[in-house]
């Protein structure tokens, strides 16, 4: 069972403004591909945000699901519900 302690973030070696440019990147790159950007995330949260790799992958889901929450009533006022949710 994993303890607090291995959950935890490790503390960050790098510098604001390259830990803001590497998210501002994987937002930019997700949202050009059409992805939320998870498949850009996780490698980040393990090596560049120091979180263990339990961790990581939790906090990469639980964004994936903010994005798809804050995604799904844009899409659904820009195309409509028989649009977006295929019926026919």
């Amino acid at each position: 069972m994993a303890t607090d302690e291995d959950l935890a973030p490790a503390p960050s070696t790098h510098s604001m403004p390259v830990v803001f440019g590497a998210g501002a990147a994987i937002g930019i790159l997700g949202g050009m591909i059409g992805l939320g950007g998870a498949e850009f995330r996780l490698p980040l949260l393990i090596s560049l945000y120091g979180f263990a790799a339990l961790s990581a992958v939790i906090l990469n889901k639980a964004m994936s699901l903010v994005v798809v929450l804050v995604a799904l009533p844009a899409r659904l006022r820009c195309a409509g519900f028989v649009s977006v949710g295929g019926c026919q």
